[in-house]
Formats: C-alpha cells, sequence, structure tokens
C-alpha cells in the first residue's frame, strides 16, 4: 500500500494554524501498479482507475463462461 501525509498548504494567507489546520497534513494514496493517485482499494492493494480497469478484466478473463453469466446474472443453460 502506497499511503503517506504530505502537506497540502493551499496559502490561504491566513495566519497558519500549524497542525489544526485540515490541510496541514493530509493521506496520499498512490496506486501500486504506476503511482498515479489512487481511487480504488482491491483486496488490500490500491489502484488507479486504469490498473484497477485491467485487473478487474483480468480477473474477469480467467473466469469461465458460465462463471461470466453467473456474475452478470444472466441465465446460461447448454444447448
Amino acid at each position: 500500500m502506497s499511503r503517506k501525509l504530505e502537506s497540502n498548504c493551499v496559502s490561504c494567507q491566513l495566519p497558519c494554524l500549524g497542525r489544526s489546520c485540515p490541510y496541514y497534513e493530509v493521506e496520499v494514496v498512490n496506486c501500486d501498479v504506476c503511482g498515479e493517485e489512487a481511487e480504488y482499494e482491491i483486496d488490500g492493494e490500491d489502484y488507479c482507475k486504469d490498473c484497477a480497469e485491467k485487473y478487474l478484466k483480468e480477473c474477469f478473463d480467467d473466469l469461465s463462461i458460465r462463471e461470466k453469466a453467473d456474475c452478470l446474472d444472466i441465465c446460461l443453460s447448454d444447448i
């Protein structure tokens, strides 16, 4: 998991509030695959949109036709 605390100061021109300012320390989460800003957590790993989509597609492609139909709630029967 690629999470760290960073200062996110917005230079508001007001006297600094230090640690009481909501922007003093902000958790930044980066994708564990490519390092871009993460939007999703899947099975304990952080993913950006593109990497999450790629990972889920790979998982879906590994399923059998019957398992894919079950995931999509599609009625599938043998002919």
